[in-house]
């Protein structure tokens, strides 16, 4: 995304609202610029690169059988949440 913006602000072309040196503002295109200008009238301005992520179809094996992802998710949140209480009890062993 960030290159699509710096890609269409590269494009941009800002034209003054008023005529004159008091309606050209900061950021405005200078006039040499502005000469021969087409407008864009596609839909479309900078089109959207999709990636195609397209995964063959294969047999499950029987590693991905047993394991289950609720139990591997619910393991971690545990060990998170009681990973500082383990860390202050191998403290205190390692003081006496």
């Amino acid at each position: 995304n960030v290159n699509r913006l710096k890609l269409y602000k590269s494009k941009l072309l800002i034209f003054p609202k008023k005529s004159g040196k008091k309606g050209v503002k900061k950021g405005d295109t200078p006039k040499s610029e502005l000469q021969n200008v087409a407008q864009n009238t596609l839909k479309e301005i900078i089109p959207v690169e999709r990636p195609t992520l397209r995964v063959k179809a294969r047999a499950i094996t029987s590693d991905e059988k047993e394991a289950s992802a609720f139990k591997t998710l619910k393991k971690e949140r545990t060990n998170m949440k009681y990973d500082g209480a383990k860390r202050k009890k191998a403290a205190e062993a390692k003081a006496e």
